[in-house]
């Protein structure tokens, strides 16, 4: 049960972080060439201009960023991303994308790099921002990523880096069948990437930590550095197994994009390569890289299909594409859950609920007897079982059945992340206009993370509120301009928002806008 939770969280990460209509929109606009159309259908917000990038750094850069932004892939990125625990980004985060084939930080104005920066803060609009910078300005706060995970090109790479051979997938057969539960790899069978991921995996799990590193190539020197304890090498090489698969591979990219042999691989370790041979020891003063020496764990796309939690066809296409080259993908259609029943002590009996899209319905009780019961719950009267339920619905009271919960985090979630179309298949199946999130916001109060072009005349026809308050007395126009986002602050206030409502904090739209510009 435990593991099936594992799996099912892994799969809505995946369909939370790149939607299924915005990997679908940025491959067909990256596919027509458009670049720009797909960083927008990406969330990501371009400040590049190649004329300029041609003026500062010559048109040889100019040609190689162009090359790496036609092949950009944000919604693949976003599935690397550095995130939170709540899968927010990490704010504030810095990312280098390049191809650059030259050690760097470079002398400066000799080479141009695409750098990500993620949001400010872990609440704001989950958008990207892209722009060139010089080489010589990476410094402390990078995170460095290999272009498997943000180039369509880069296919091969892809495939080895999610535990691939050329021949087949790990835990599968080259015919593409996949193990029986009972099965492993057969030991006649000559060593190869699948079958290296395969034995790091089972030692891994059976916590054999040590055999993992010797079995993925490393001479591990347990000696612990002068001032640590005898356990510090084990405990820092067990926090960081699951970057293992990678780490080889890795080491070698940043070694040579970096210009040091040594590497800082935790606070204590390092890496060093001597004549061929990759050795982990307590180095303290190793180079420390601008993040991490691995910036992704090992992909887990092939144990969900293994699993049976994700099929081929619910791939990212970038993926599928290296996993099962000359394969056609056929991706299933993707609904969000509307259809959900359960039933509710109320009274002396038992009655039935349904959960339509945004909306909780009972067929034992109408819509204005179950608002008249919640006016008297206000003003302190009783309370039956299914208003009870509709009103925990609408603010995420505990009374509602845990599926009804999962419904409404989902929706929550994906809100959050900017799935403008399932936030719309919501609305169109019946949205109740008191939903409210965790804070007394309604959907109207995240507009700025949606395609406010598209959800805002659809979430006002389903009768929310313009002027509706959060916990903190916010109007969507307030959180609009706390997250900066002044062409949704129009939209509102072209829609009738009213512009001189003051929040708790005694704060217009307007000052809320101008707080938000200095901190940004």
């Amino acid at each position: 049960m435990g593991r099936r939770r594992t799996y099912y969280r892994e799969v809505r990460r995946l369909s939370l972080v790149s939607p299924p209509a915005m990997v679908a929109s940025v491959g067909r606009r990256r596919a027509a060439g458009d670049w720009r159309g797909a960083c927008t259908a990406g969330m990501v917000d371009a400040h590049v201009d190649l004329p300029d990038v041609a003026r500062r750094w010559g048109p040889g850069e100019a040609e190689r960023i162009e090359a790496e932004l036609r092949g950009f892939a944000p919604d693949l990125l976003r599935r690397f991303l550095p995130r939170l625990d709540s899968w927010a980004l990490a704010s504030r985060q810095q990312v280098v994308l390049s191809r650059l084939n030259v050690p760097f930080p470079a002398r400066s104005g000799n080479a141009a790099v695409l750098v990500v920066s993620q949001p400010t803060e872990a609440r704001a609009p989950q958008r990207l921002g892209l722009r060139v910078v010089d080489a010589a300005e990476v410094g402390d706060g990078w995170l460095d990523l290999p272009d498997w995970c943000w180039h369509a090109d880069a296919s091969t790479d892809r495939r080895w880096a999610y535990g691939a051979s050329p021949e087949r997938l790990p835990w599968h057969h080259p015919d593409g069948r996949p193990y029986a539960p009972d099965e492993t790899s057969p030991p006649e069978r000559p060593a190869d990437r699948a079958e290296m991921v395969e034995a790091l995996t089972a030692l891994l799990a059976a916590g054999d930590v040590p055999a993992a590193y010797r079995a993925a190539g490393f001479a591990v020197d347990h000696t612990p550095p002068r001032y640590g304890s005898a356990h510090l090498v084990t405990h820092q090489l067990t926090r960081s197994s699951p970057t293992l698969p990678l780490l080889a591979a890795e080491y070698r990219r940043l070694a040579h994009r970096y210009g040091h042999r040594s590497l800082r691989f935790a606070s204590q370790l390092a890496v060093t390569e001597d004549d061929g041979v990759l050795r982990l020891h307590a180095h303290p003063s190793a180079y420390k890289l601008p993040g991490p020496l691995v910036g992704v764990p090992a992909p887990s796309d092939v144990a969900l299909l293994l699993a049976g939690a994700l099929s081929a066809g619910e791939l990212h296409p970038l993926v599928h594409e290296a996993l099962f080259p000359g394969r056609d993908q056929h991706r299933p259609a993707t609904r969000p859950e509307t259809g959900k029943e359960f039933r509710v002590r109320c009274g002396g009996d038992w009655h039935l609920l349904r959960s339509t899209g945004g909306h909780l319905s009972t067929g034992h009780h109408d819509a204005a007897e179950i608002e008249r019961e919640l006016l008297l719950a206000r003003l302190g009267g009783p309370i039956t079982g299914c208003a009870n339920a509709v009103r925990a619905w609408r603010t995420g009271g505990k009374a509602v059945p845990k599926e009804i919960r999962r419904v409404r985090a989902d929706l929550l979630a994906r809100l959050f992340h900017g799935d403008t179309d399932t936030v719309l298949a919501f609305v169109a199946a019946g949205l109740d206009p008191e939903l409210r999130d965790g804070t007394g916001g309604t959907l109207l109060h995240w507009l700025s993370h949606l395609d406010h072009v598209r959800a805002l005349p659809a979430l006002l026809a389903a009768g929310l509120s313009l002027d509706a308050r959060d916990g903190e007395g916010d109007t969507p126009l307030h959180r609009a301009a706390a997250a900066g986002a002044e062409d949704v602050m129009a939209a509102l206030v072209d829609a009738g928002a009213d512009r001189r409502a003051v929040n708790g904090a005694n704060r217009t739209p307007a000052r809320v806008l101008q707080e938000a510009r200095r901190r940004g």
